[in-house]
């Protein structure tokens, strides 16, 4: 297997008034969830939870993740959301961030 390089910020780009994502898991060739996410200002994602947990490393902007409470991630931070935690993405501004999940 070769390695590969990926500068995460530039592999998705922007989509006006809408929510782009990119799943990578068959390129790596890795068999958990790994999707790239680019989400514009005001977009979101609601209710959703995994059985499995959850790490969003955010690598442009801001995104805030609510569950009982509002956690806002910044550029270079990365969030746990434990396994069938109910959750909400929101972007109050442009944001870029991938979400990786594991057992």
């Amino acid at each position: 297997m070769t390695m590969d390089l990926l500068t995460l910020a530039d592999t998705i780009q922007y989509r006006e008034h809408s929510i782009a994502s990119r799943s990578f898991g068959r390129k790596l060739g890795i068999a958990l969830p790994f999707v790239a996410y680019a989400l514009d200002a005001g977009e979101s994602i609601s209710h959703e939870q995994s059985t499995l947990t959850r790490l969003i490393q955010v690598v442009a902007g801001t995104l805030t993740v609510v569950t009982d409470v509002a956690t806002t991630v910044h550029t270079g931070q990365l969030l746990v959301v434990p396994a069938n935690t109910l959750h909400e993405l929101r972007a109050v501004e442009r944001c870029k961030f991938i979400q990786m999940e594991t057992k």
